[in-house]
C-alpha cells in the first residue's frame, strides 16, 4: 500500500462526493480498488460516478494536487505515511488519510491529549467549566481536542488558547471550513496557533453525517475524554461509545438529579464513568499536578454567602435573605463569585457551590460543588 495509491484514491473520493475508506477495505486495499476492473467494481457495489473519478486518478497529478495543498498550508498525512497520527490506527476503520491544516511546526497530535466535548446548547455553568477544564489542561502541557461545536466544544478550545496552550479541532468539513459560522474568529485562533484537522479533503462541505463519523477521530485522539454536559441523546455520547470501545478513560461531570441537560453526562456516570466537577479532579485522572487550591474570599459578606449554599442550593431571593442585602447588591455578589469559580447555577436557577472551600477559622465544607 503506497502513499501515492491512497492519495489517488481520497482525491477520487472527494471528486465522487463520497468516503472511499470502506469501499477500498472491501475491495483489498487502495490499491486494488485504484486498479479494479469495471466488472469488480460493479459487484464491489461502486457507484458510477465513484467508478469514473478512480478512473480519472489514475492518470491524476498527485505531486501538484499535494503542492496545492501546501501553499493552502495544508498537509496530507495518508495511513502509510510516518506523520499519520498514531493514535487514530487504533480504530478499526482509520481514515486513509487526514488533512492537518494549522500552525507551523506542531506535530499531529498523539495519544497524550485530552478530549472536552458536550452539549451544544449548555447552560451557563457548563461553559464556564469547559473553559477552566481546557485552559487547565493546555496549562499544564497537554493538548486539548474537541469538534468547534457551538458550546462546550468552542469553550474548552477557547480555554487552552486562553492558556496558550495547544488545541486541536476535529472538522465534519474540509479543513479550510469554518462551521458553524458564528465560529469563524475561533476557527482562525485554532488555525494560527493550533490544528484543525479532518479525513475529508479541503473543500468538502459539512454534511449530518459526517459529525458523528468525525466523533470516532476524536475518541481515538485522546488518553482522556471529558464529557460536560449531555442530553440523554447525544453526539457526545457517542464520542464516549468510541472512546470505551478503544480503552480511552472517560469522565463526566456531574448534574443536577432530573435536569435534561445532564442526563447523559450522569447515565455516562451510572455506568462506570469516572466523575470530574473541577481541575483538581481532572487532574488526578490525566496524572499532572493540581492546581493549588485557591483562598477564600476575604470578603465576610461572600463568606456569609458560601457558608449558605453550604447546606443546600439556594435561589437568589434566599441568598439576599440570608446576606441581608438588596437584590442589586446580591446579584453583582453572586456574579463575582460565578466568574471566580466558587458558585455556579442549577437546572433550576439556583445557587450552589461549584467547589469545596474552607472558612477563615472554620471547618471545611463538605459541599461537593454540583
Amino acid at each position: 500500500m503506497t502513499s501515492e495509491a491512497i492519495t489517488r484514491v481520497v482525491i477520487a473520493g472527494a471528486r465522487a462526493g463520497v468516503e472511499p475508506g470502506a469501499t477500498a477495505r472491501r475491495a483489498g486495499g487502495p490499491e486494488a480498488l485504484l486498479h479494479a476492473t469495471a466488472r469488480r467494481l460493479d459487484r464491489l457495489g461502486v457507484p458510477a460516478g465513484f467508478q469514473a473519478e478512480l478512473r480519472r486518478a489514475r492518470s491524476a497529478d498527485v505531486a501538484a494536487y499535494l503542492r496545492e495543498l501546501a501553499e493552502s498550508g495544508t498537509a496530507c498525512a495518508t495511513v502509510a505515511d510516518p506523520t499519520y497520527p498514531a493514535a487514530l490506527r487504533d480504530l478499526a476503520d482509520p481514515p486513509l488519510a487526514v488533512f492537518l491544516h494549522g500552525a507551523a511546526g506542531v506535530p499531529p497530535p498523539e495519544r497524550g491529549t485530552v478530549a472536552i466535548v458536550g452539549a451544544r446548547r449548555p447552560t451557563d455553568a457548563g461553559l464556564r467549566l469547559a473553559r477552566r477544564l481546557g485552559a487547565f489542561a493546555a496549562g499544564s502541557g497537554l493538548a486539548v481536542v474537541s469538534g468547534m461545536a457551538l458550546g462546550i466544544d468552542g469553550a474548552a478550545h477557547a480555554g487552552a488558547l486562553d492558556a496558550g496552550g495547544l488545541t486541536v479541532a476535529v472538522l465534519g468539513c474540509g479543513t479550510d471550513i469554518a462551521y458553524p459560522r458564528s465560529h469563524r474568529g475561533l476557527y482562525g485562533r485554532i488555525a494560527e496557533h493550533g490544528l484543525v484537522v479532518s479525513e475529508y479533503p479541503p473543500g468538502t462541505a459539512p454534511a449530518p453525517w459526517r459529525f458523528p463519523a468525525r466523533n470516532r477521530l476524536i475518541a481515538a485522539l485522546a488518553a482522556t475524554l471529558v464529557v460536560v454536559e449531555a442530553r440523554a441523546r447525544s453526539g457526545a455520547l457517542i464520542t464516549a461509545d468510541h472512546a470505551l470501545d478503544l480503552g480511552r478513560d472517560v469522565v463526566a461531570v456531574p448534574g443536577a438529579a432530573g435536569a435534561s441537560s445532564a442526563a447523559g453526562t450522569n447515565g455516562l456516570i451510572k455506568a462506570g464513568a469516572g466523575l470530574v466537577e473541577d481541575e483538581a479532579d481532572l487532574a488526578a485522572w490525566l496524572g499532572v499536578d493540581p492546581p493549588p487550591a485557591p483562598p477564600p474570599p476575604a470578603d465576610p459578606i461572600a463568606q456569609a454567602v458560601l457558608e449558605r449554599l453550604s447546606g443546600r442550593p439556594a435561589y437568589a431571593d434566599d441568598v439576599a435573605e440570608a446576606a441581608r442585602m438588596g437584590p442589586g447588591s446580591t446579584a453583582a455578589l453572586l456574579s463575582r463569585l460565578e466568574i471566580d469559580g466558587w458558585v455556579a447555577r442549577d437546572a433550576a436557577g439556583r445557587y450552589t457551590l461549584a467547589r469545596s472551600w474552607t472558612q477563615r477559622g472554620g471547618q471545611p465544607s463538605t459541599a461537593t460543588g454540583r
